[in-house]
């Protein structure tokens, strides 16, 4: 990804977040991902970290519509993913979904109640709604109908060691083409 590819999606976030009023704290850890696939535009997020302590992990994230957070789990981290702008296509998975076809069912609370939803099939979350996701549950999300502000609690988040992305090719950790200053929303 190009810097100035991160920071025209880093001020399109940060507008979108002034625009519905969260106010984020001082000095947020800012991040753009492509996922190492080289085109953001389909898959694609905007992560604001707010607090990442050894009991609980907070974030906002911003998406614009189409834009994927592929298929991934986690080893350890208990999330929840509240939808707080906008709507958000959600595909959860029993198992890798690359692996081959998967069958069966995911339970998950959404809302706080049980739901049970088929395995690759997605559903939409509209806002104020949450979804609350355990280890070995693949899941997959995109805005749809406009962009989204995505939050996440969840348990200590380690970017390092605990992400399962489907696709081997992924790669959240690429130096950006640095063909601009960095330039950080205020």
């Amino acid at each position: 990804m190009k810097q100035s590819e991160i920071n025209e999606l880093l001020k399109e976030a940060a507008d979108a977040m002034k625009k519905h009023n969260w106010v984020l704290p001082p000095q947020p850890e800012w991040s753009a991902t492509d996922f190492g696939l080289g085109d953001y535009r389909k898959t694609g997020l905007v992560e604001v970290l707010l607090a990442n302590e050894p009991e609980y992990c907070e974030k906002i994230m911003y998406a614009r519509e189409g834009m994927v957070t592929p298929a991934h789990t986690h080893y350890e981290k208990k999330e929840d993913i509240i939808v707080r702008y906008g709507k958000l296509r959600i595909t959860l998975w029993a198992k890798n979904p690359n692996e081959g076809e998967v069958k069966g069912s995911v339970q998950v609370k959404i809302n706080r109640k049980m739901e049970e939803h088929q395995s690759g099939v997605p559903f939409e979350l509209h806002a104020g709604s949450r979804i609350t996701l355990t280890s070995g549950i693949f899941h997959e999300f995109a805005p749809t109908g406009g962009y989204a502000l995505i939050g996440e609690v969840s348990t200590f988040c380690n970017e390092e060691t605990d992400n399962i992305f489907a696709n081997p090719k992924v790669d959240i950790f690429q130096a950006p083409e640095a063909d601009e200053k960095v330039a950080v929303p205020v």
